[in-house]
């Protein structure tokens, strides 16, 4: 069920290979797969096909006679089984199925080598939780079920009926399980998101599926989600298959066989990459596997020796390899992210486990808000997008004891500007609030420029938030912290106080200035823009001079003064060019696109937002294509292209709201231009093409709805 593609590869794998190995991890449904892959392809093998079981084998040397004996021949005292079944085999088209041969694979690999050297017409199936390792052999990875899409907890609605809810095989897995142990059970409109959360949170493992639909006898649908939180209890052996081998009877005992088949290095790089959520980069995993007590980091012989228990989980398809960008990426389902997460707690190394994680993640973040000023920033953008949901579980749980505030103070500037690229403003909004919560002030004197540098953070986040209140009341706090700040005990120290004091005192008017353009007081942004120049000491890494430069510029687009605009923002983007700033640019592009589109020049208007959406493309800035997107509605509208300005506004109405952001950061006077292309498109389509051309849009993911209206506006932006 849901695996015709797996089938149809091992089929044709079998008409080209003579040794095909289906791995995967327990529970995954590989003697299933196997199973139906020797029955389509029986008929190719004149001389029969066989099944040996070797999964209550204790040793190598039991598997040549349990071989023998699935075949059918019998060995007498002393006689060699191998021999004797090479006898019985030769001159016959035979297919041999060997499953469960994880825990045997020296005797596997010798036995199927042999056999195969001696019976050319023979072909082996394998099913193991990892590779034989012969030559001879083909691989084939069985992965999960497929399961359906999610977006903030609901099914992705495309291709969904009230006629056919279920959506992915894991759904209908799970489906048919449920009324086979539930008869009234049925899955509806009504129940459907409850059920692709269920198949989500278990990784669409089949095993896992058919125990958990087997406790609706006992639970109720939204009962059986709630407890999945403790799932090696729920899916124990009250809900089993009795049929079924032991090992397969409850979830706890499938990994337990995993978990005794690896090596101690292997089990305790399981338990530290269970603390990682969403993956993690493999020289991370190094680095976090590598660091034990009394060994740095960057020996080699620790890196080497964590990479060979990483390779071994891998082998053991406890870990999925993904390349990403050049990289290699690991992936962990969350049934053995919460195994390794028991057996971690059951160690006593749980705590120096979960420090080691803290701190590598926030010494990334760190790493990565220090980059924001320089050619750096576009990788560690990627790098921490990657990384969000490490940062979030870090940021959200209570430190342990002992932590320095530092720690996370310093994090937080990695904060600002990927929470905003990454659309997740509401989320870091509420990252900065708990840090505050935390260390409402300096929690040293020492620590205040670092406290400072948070509390800047936090004022961005909340102002791009919404939370105008809670912005001016943190900016009040940080300045106050900066006028009470220690000066240094020697000259040295002191000159670093006052450069790092003029830098917090510039960057918090600039920020003063930006809320103050942001409700349309353009008098009060200037001033505080100027001021901030005036103190001749700037943040590279907040990039606090391009941005007063930029406000001020952005004034002067709103004030409809092209030529000082012109003047400010080409500076501004002369200064991000030179520095390797791509994020800014960005924006500045854009603010450029609207100057010339309130003067009535949409051809160039059009060009500046192509080369900003190429900038936002780069680091995959997800709110600078939802302003460019707004922006180029209206431009489309204004120029007669009414139809893709509807369908570009639909797309970019999927972003403002998860976003946490309100629409365009609630810049009181860009919401007209949003407006206007609003009025010009539903007057130039009616009202009903104009709903058809925005839904279609609120289909489409923005990136291609904005690609897509470039491309057909190409003659335009060309002349022709």
């Amino acid at each position: 069920m849901g695996r015709e593609p797996e089938l149809d590869a091992g089929c044709e794998l079998l008409a080209r290979c003579r040794l095909v190995t289906l791995i995967g991890i327990g529970g995954v449904g590989k003697t299933r797969l196997a199973r139906r892959i020797v029955r389509e392809v029986a008929e190719r093998f004149p001389g029969g096909t066989y099944c040996a079981e070797l999964a209550d084998l204790g040793s190598d040397h039991a598997v040549a006679a349990t071989v023998a004996s699935a075949v059918g021949v019998l060995t007498g005292a002393g006689q060699d089984p191998l021999s004797a079944l090479a006898g019985a085999l030769r001159g016959r088209s035979v297919l041999l199925l060997l499953d469960n041969c994880e825990h045997l694979l020296d005797g596997c690999a010798r036995i199927a080598s042999r056999l195969l050297a001696l019976l050319p017409d023979l072909r082996i199936l394998a099913t193991s939780r990892q590779p034989l390792d012969t030559d001879a052999e083909h691989v084939l990875q069985v992965r999960p079920l497929g399961l359906p899409t999610l977006a903030n907890g609901h099914l992705h609605e495309t291709g969904v009926s009230e006629e056919d809810p279920v959506t992915s095989p894991a759904m209908t897995l799970f489906a048919d399980r449920a009324e086979a142990a539930s008869p009234n059970f049925r899955v509806t409109e009504a129940n459907r998101h409850t059920v692709a959360r269920v198949c989500q949170r278990l990784d669409g493992l089949p095993l896992a599926l058919e125990i958990a639909a087997r406790r609706l006898r006992t639970l109720t649908l939204d009962e059986l989600l709630e407890r999945l939180d403790h799932r090696f209890r729920l899916l124990g052996p009250g809900g089993c298959d009795r049929t079924a081998h032991p090992r397969h009877q409850a979830l706890r005992a499938l990994f337990d066989w995993s978990y005794e088949l690896c090596t101690e290095a292997e089990r305790t790089a399981w338990q530290q990459l269970s603390l990682c959520s969403g993956g993690v980069l493999l020289t991370d995993a190094e680095h976090l596997c590598g660091r034990v007590e009394g060994v740095e980091a960057s020996d080699a012989a620790a890196i080497d020796d964590a990479f060979e228990a990483l390779a071994g989980l891998v082998d053991k398809s406890l870990l999925t390899s993904v390349e990403t960008g050049g990289k290699t990426r690991l992936h962990m389902l969350e049934t053995v992210r919460a195994y390794g997460q028991e057996r971690l707690a059951e160690s006593g190394r749980a705590e120096h486990a979960l420090r080691r994680h803290r701190a590598w993640y926030l010494d990334l973040a760190a790493q990565a808000g220090i980059a924001y000023g320089s050619s750096g920033q576009a990788d560690w953008l990627r790098r921490l997008r990657a990384e969000h949901p490490n940062l979030r579980q870090i940021v959200t749980a209570q430190p342990p004891h002992g932590e320095p505030a530092e720690t996370v103070l310093r994090a937080s500037l990695g904060f600002w500007l990927h929470c905003l690229t990454s659309a997740n403003v509401g989320e870091g909004a509420h990252w900065m609030r708990k840090i505050l919560e935390r260390h409402p002030w300096p929690p040293s004197p020492e620590a205040t420029a670092t406290w400072c540098a948070a509390a800047w953070v936090a004022g961005f986040l909340l102002l791009l938030h919404g939370d105008h209140d809670s912005t001016q009341e943190v900016i009040s706090r940080g300045e106050q912290a900066l006028a009470d700040m220690p000066a240094g005990s020697d000259t040295v120290n002191l000159s670093a106080h006052r450069v790092a004091r003029a830098e917090l005192f510039a960057a918090f008017l600039q920020l003063r200035g930006l809320a103050a353009l942001i409700t349309g007081d353009m008098e009060t942004s200037a001033k505080y823009a100027q001021s901030s120049l005036g103190t001749g000491r700037w943040s590279a890494s907040l990039l606090t001079q391009q941005q007063c430069i930029a406000q001020l510029g952005f004034t002067a687009v709103l004030q409809g003064d092209q030529a000082r605009s012109t003047a400010l923002i080409e500076q501004a983007l002369a200064m991000s060019e030179a520095q390797g700033d791509v994020w800014h640019r960005c924006w500045l592009l854009w603010a450029r696109s609207v100057d010339h589109g309130e003067a009535g020049r949409p051809k160039t208007a059009l060009r500046l937002l192509n080369r900003a959406l190429g900038h936002a493309r780069e680091i995959d800035e997800r709110m600078g294509e939802a302003a460019l997107g707004e922006t180029l509605g209206w431009v489309l509208s204004s120029y007669g292209d009414a139809r893709s300005a509807a369908v570009v506004l639909g797309a970019v109405d999927r972003v403002w709201h998860p976003s946490g952001a309100p629409r365009l950061f609630g810049f009181a006077l860009l919401t007209a231009h949003r407006e206007r292309g609003l009025r010009n498109a539903r007057r130039s389509l009616g009202e009903v093409e104009y709903a058809r051309a925005y839904q279609e849009g609120q289909r489409l993911r923005l990136r291609h709805a904005l690609e897509k209206a470039f491309v057909d506006n190409e003659n335009f932006l060309h002349g022709t």
